[in-house]
């Protein structure tokens, strides 16, 4: 229940901008003292921003410097981690490439002759030149936190593709709990994308593992392949073997 309340709280900032934390505790009809708790969840995972007595969503960021912002966390191992996987992808494939910084690392790296499938626009700029790769964008609605598309229109465009291996991020990385993420809209596209590849190969730097987010969209048994970096804990490796996954360190 909390974390349906949060994706609400979440929604109805980005319609009214802010609202203070009595008129939630009034929408919700619960205390004040959980809507504290639920604003500090949704900051901490850099949704909103808070402050005395209210929570703001926040302002709208040019897309390459919010690709910057993101990228500068860990970029040299993303860079790397990228770099590998993109070493995993064979002339003529098709692939499907998912939103985000580490997904996008793998585009800046990718050479092979290819068909790429992807709901973000950030990866979209990066291979749209190059004549080697064949492009192909879902449609959907614009999130502009993190530009990828998302929505009905984003998931029907997968139901007729097949794809030899799809490159999936997330933000939650855990054992007992599989592969999450904050928002319910991504979680349902990775979802879409999940059904129709051959091959799911996870890519995600060793900081997310161990965090649970609002939504588990996959479990282990439906990847193959972990690129992370080197940070990966030797026991979470060896759990991971057992599970039948492949870890690829950068």
């Amino acid at each position: 229940m909390s974390s349906e309340r949060q994706d609400e709280i979440h929604c109805l900032l980005q319609e009214h901008g802010n609202l203070t934390v009595i008129e939630l505790a009034q929408r919700f009809k619960v205390s004040e003292m959980t809507i504290r708790r639920d604003l500090k969840n949704l900051a901490a995972l850099g949704l909103i921003q808070r402050e005395h007595g209210r929570a703001i969503y926040p302002p709208v960021t040019p897309m390459d410097t919010l690709i910057m912002m993101s990228m500068g966390e860990a970029e040299r191992e993303k860079a790397r981690i990228g770099h590998l996987a993109a070493t995993l992808i064979s002339e003529g494939d098709s692939i499907i490439l998912d939103a985000g910084t580490t997904t996008l690392a793998v585009a800046q790296a990718l050479t092979t002759k290819c068909t790429v499938i992807t709901n973000s626009l950030p990866i979209a700029s990066v291979l749209g030149n190059r004549d080697e790769i064949t492009l192909l964008m879902t449609g959907g609605e614009v999130r502009r936190n993190t530009f990828a598309l998302v929505g009905p229109m984003t998931r029907s465009v997968f139901t007729g593709f097949n794809a030899d291996k799809l490159f999936l991020g997330a933000t939650g990385v855990n054992i007992e709990r599989g592969l999450s993420t904050a928002n319910m809209l991504e979680s349902e596209v990775k979802q879409a994308m999940l059904k129709v590849a051959k091959e799911v190969i996870l890519v995600a730097h060793s900081a997310k593992i161990g965090q649970v987010c609002f939504h588990t969209f996959a479990h282990w048994d439906s990847v193959q392949t972990l690129v992370t970096d080197s940070g990966l804990s030797v026991s979470i490796k060896d759990e991971l073997a057992l599970m039948g996954v492949k870890v690829l360190l950068a």
